[in-house]
């Protein structure tokens, strides 16, 4: 018994004095990141870029990316809005950068036009207006796509003074 509890006082000296104090070391953010894979370097960045237009440039619309991850799997819409010139930039999460033919995965649709573009608004209520997007550059882990230039249609001042004519 008497050897028993000298071997327990020995592993406790050790534990709480020797080697084993490395546990209670802090580590730094980086350090952590570092030890579990992770850097701050990405890998890879993934850009989807495009422009929404309806007669004119539509500022302040909400444009999104869907992506099939696999058998009947959709990921969330990633958004991002319109600038003043119509044009957006989504930045895809790390988890969709490895799917394959991912011009084929996803597709990009407008789902908010504000109200003061009352004709497209009307227009993009009424759609289900989506499209494809198309590599444009590659390189250095750095991807672009584009969804080049969704056009709402919504009507004219002219065809709309046409149709209350008809009526």
């Amino acid at each position: 018994m008497g050897s028993f509890f000298i071997l327990l006082c020995f592993f406790l000296f050790l534990f709480f004095n020797g080697e084993f104090t490395a546990a209670s070391k802090f580590w730094s953010r980086l350090e952590m990141a570092e030890m579990n894979g992770y850097e701050e370097h990405k890998l890879s960045s993934v850009v989807i870029t495009g422009s929404l237009l309806c007669n004119t440039p539509v500022s302040d619309a909400t444009v999104a990316i869907k992506c099939h991850t696999g058998f009947k799997k959709r990921s969330n819409w990633i958004k991002a809005v319109t600038n003043d010139f119509g044009e957006f930039v989504i930045h895809l999460p790390s988890h969709l950068h490895a799917i394959p033919h991912l011009e084929k995965a996803c597709f990009v649709k407008p789902i908010h036009v504000p109200k003061h573009y009352h004709r497209c608004y009307k227009a993009l209520s009424k759609s289900n207006l989506h499209k494809g997007i198309k590599l444009v550059s590659s390189k250095d882990g750095f991807r672009v796509y584009t969804s080049g230039t969704i056009r709402l249609h919504g009507y004219s001042s002219r065809s709309s003074q046409a149709r209350k004519a008809d009526m």
